[in-house]
């Protein structure tokens, strides 16, 4: 009886053995999945003893969200980084591809993916999916969806008659030249679509590579990095701008000079000042759109001319009536006469200089 127990327990044991043993193989390999053969490359995780020449590419799905106060607009991309390397000719025998998670476990513990930085973004970039692709050959190819927000210096010296670059500037975080560099790049179609919005038309798109050096890694011999650049330049559209700037604008200015054919003088300041408020906060709704800038914009050097037109009236109107009037009533006819012309084509040729001097 205890000799048939004995045999019962120990067979018991085994299989409970070898089942276990089954369950660790197949359920205890932290390995991610299809990553047999690159394990025995333990050099392809770490970082390359020679600089790694590498071919970069930014699509541009969509520009959205522009702010020109604080200057800045979301661009939603792909971004393909592709390079070669060596070991993995005898590593892998067929086109392997990672995606996501699996992409995330194998990226420095098998595989060496530099960390990529967008220069000129602003908080973090979203990455909605990433792709890590093999080849049989040694190309490693990594594919990114991103989405974030950028932001480059705008000028608005011809506003609304402005265009803008948008940028998108693209460089290995921790790797200098020594380590990688961008591949020069031949002109392709960056930007999926022909206008940005109904106010932006695109006008010229290039992408070409830069170096950039940093002095706060090393103040005695700056370290040198390689650099990605995207220029989406595009131009604003004036329709809008005119009918609810320009032309109400050009209203305000030219009813002011109707006071030259007013006969009453209180009449003539009530309406000067009345229109001076009324450019006062027309300037405040144009300045809304527009950040604190350091010089001066086309449609500000226009409010000027209004202010200066409106003032100047208010000059005519005190001389006209507190001298000319009292001396002469032909006097003061005749120089309200002369104002009636005089002022719209001062306007008009200062305004026409202006546009020159801005605009050209």
């Amino acid at each position: 009886m205890n000799t048939l127990l004995d045999h019962i327990v120990r067979s018991c044991f085994v299989w409970f053995s070898v089942l276990l043993f089954g369950i660790l193989t197949v359920y205890g390999n932290d390995k991610p999945d299809d990553a047999d053969g690159l394990i025995t490359h333990p050099e392809l995780a770490g970082i390359p003893k020679t600089p790694v020449a590498m071919d970069v590419k930014i699509q541009v799905n969509k520009i959205y969200g522009i702010n020109t106060v604080d200057e800045t607009y979301s661009v939603d991309g792909y971004f393909v980084a592709s390079w070669y390397n060596d070991a993995f000719d005898k590593a892998a025998q067929d086109i392997r591809i990672y995606e996501n998670n699996n992409a995330d476990e194998i990226i420095g513990k098998l595989i060496w993916i530099p960390a990529f930085e967008f220069i000129n973004v602003i908080g973090n970039r979203n990455v909605s999916n990433k792709q890590i692709i093999i080849h049989p050959n040694g190309k490693i190819t990594y594919n990114e969806r991103f989405n974030a927000v950028f932001t480059t210096e705008m000028n608005f010296r011809k506003f609304p008659f402005d265009s803008q670059k948008f940028v998108v500037q693209l460089e290995g975080f921790s790797y200098d030249t020594n380590t990688l560099f961008f591949s020069e790049v031949t002109p392709e179609l960056y930007y999926t679509q022909g206008e940005i919005t109904e106010e932006w038309k695109i006008t010229d798109k290039k992408a070409f590579i830069s170096a950039h050096k940093y002095s706060h890694l090393n103040e005695k011999d700056p370290i040198s990095f390689s650099r990605y650049n995207i220029e989406i330049t595009a131009t604003r559209s004036v329709v809008y701008y005119f009918w609810q700037f320009i032309f109400p604008l050009f209203l305000i200015i030219s009813i002011s000079w109707s006071v030259f054919w007013i006969k009453s003088m209180s009449d003539q300041l009530a309406t000067s000042f009345t229109l001076m408020l009324t450019l006062v906060a027309f300037n405040f709704n144009a300045s809304s759109i527009l950040p604190n800038l350091p010089y001066r914009t086309f449609i500000e050097s226009l409010i000027t001319l209004g202010y200066l037109s409106i003032f100047i009236n208010l000059v005519m109107i005190v001389i006209g009536n507190s001298i000319l009037k009292k001396k002469s009533k032909a006097s003061y006819k005749n120089l309200m006469r002369y104002c009636r012309y005089i002022f719209p084509i001062a306007f008009f040729v200062l305004t026409i200089l202006q546009a020159i001097a801005f605009l050209y």
